[in-house]
């Protein structure tokens, strides 16, 4: 991996983890090699080890007398053997074992058996290292066949037990959706996230300490090295926010160990700032950094060279394209709504004012900026309900599925 000119993101990840450990490869030739046996990875072994642990005999008695009991089989069985044309081109019968035949490739027609069903699902799903439904399905699709196999397929899956316990979830939480309030005023209310770009750029910078304001949306973008602790944590946000906009009432992050520093407790204290950090079950809360992260991510592959290691020379321009594009949540720019006024673009020197302005301090710029907020508000709570009643109708069909 490490002569390779160029890797992917899956394999600087695997480097990161392989360097945790203190070891050396050394090559061990195939005959050598016999914990890798091929019955427990070729699947059309499958076969082979049945008949290692006797299990042919059992199963084989089992299919035939499972056809006797399913009328839908035994229906096609007994056009079979009435010479039947169409049936008898589709499908064959082996040893009293059903088959069907499409494309040059036999399928074994299992019965209406809950066992054996069960059996040969779990031969195509956990005996194959417990992949998805698709893999399992293709499986399936490679040796047996009966009239809702697909179907079955899938609940079997989902239900495995193993692949619970093991296997993270992607899909949304069955709970209905609780969003935070929407916070009074801007600048109060912060969420923070640390982004790994994977890439450490010239100047030794890997991370990127994303600020985001929860009422405005207005975001603060700090390159970070990867080696920064707390204290250094602690000054970059006084630096790049508590100097501009004060003290926040509270903050909103994960459970990043620098977060849950006794360091960075006693700080928040001074400050008067409440921290609030999301549990396991509650992911979703700090989703207001967890988005900023994925904007960042696409704005800067438009922005950095084919090396990548200028990332954090652009993420001023980053921030400041952020800040200063209207965000649909609010309405306004996140810029206008903070900084109660909209800096001037390099398009406004092109077009004539369209606008009259009022100056700060006079009654009509507070009269405009009140206004703008009471919008903001309005276009927030909207765009709440809209999000609370589009997710929680998806999660009640799935609880309704899977409850």
């Amino acid at each position: 991996m490490r002569t390779q000119p160029e890797l992917s993101n899956a394999l600087k990840r695997w480097i990161e983890v392989i360097e945790q450990y203190d070891f050396d490869p050394h090559y061990l030739k195939g005959e050598y090699n016999k914990v890798a046996d091929a019955l427990s990875r070729r699947p059309e072994f499958y076969g082979a080890l049945i008949t290692e642990f006797d299990l042919m005999d059992n199963v084989t008695q089992s299919l035939v007398e499972a056809y006797r009991e399913d009328q839908f089989m035994s229906e096609i069985i007994h056009r079979f053997q009435a010479k039947d044309k169409k049936t008898y081109v589709e499908f064959e019968l082996v040893n009293d074992m059903l088959f069907l035949e499409k494309a040059g490739n036999k399928r074994l027609c299992v019965p209406n058996s809950e066992s054996l069903r069960s059996l040969f699902l779990g031969e195509c799903h956990d005996a194959t290292s417990h992949f998805g439904y698709k893999k399992t399905a293709a499986n399936l699709v490679q040796r047996f066949w009966w009239p809702t196999m697909m179907r079955d397929a899938e609940p079997y899956v989902e239900t495995c037990q193993v692949c619970q316990r093991d296997k993270p979830r992607t899909q949304a939480p069955l709970r209905l959706l609780k969003p935070l309030p929407i916070p009074e005023r801007p600048g109060e209310n912060l969420s923070m996230d640390f982004m790994d770009t994977l890439i450490t750029s010239k100047s030794g910078m890997r991370h990127i300490f994303v600020i985001v304001d929860r009422f405005s949306k207005y975001a603060r973008l700090i390159a970070m090295p990867e080696t920064a602790r707390t204290k250094y944590v602690i000054r970059m946000f006084k630096e790049n926010w508590v100097r501009d906009f004060g003290l926040p009432k509270s903050i909103i992050s994960d459970r990043d160990v620098r977060f849950t520093s006794e360091l960075w407790k006693a700080a928040a204290a001074e400050q008067g700032t409440q921290l609030q950090m999301t549990s396991g079950n509650h992911l979703e809360a700090n989703g207001q950094a967890e988005q900023l992260n994925r904007v960042v991510q696409h704005l800067l592959r438009h922005y950095i060279k084919p090396n990548q290691v200028d990332w954090d020379e652009k993420l001023a321009l980053i921030t400041s394209m952020y800040n200063n594009v209207v965000h649909i949540t609010i309405g306004v720019s996140p810029n206008s709504l903070l900084s109660t006024f909209k800096p001037r673009l390099p398009l406004d020197f092109l077009l004539p004012e369209n606008h009259s302005t009022a100056a700060p301090g006079t009654l009509e710029f507070a009269y405009r900026y009140e206004q703008k907020m009471q919008q903001a508000i309005e276009q927030m709570q909207k765009a709440q309900t809209t999000m609370i009643e589009s997710e929680n109708r998806h999660r009640f069909r799935l609880g309704t599925e899977f409850g």
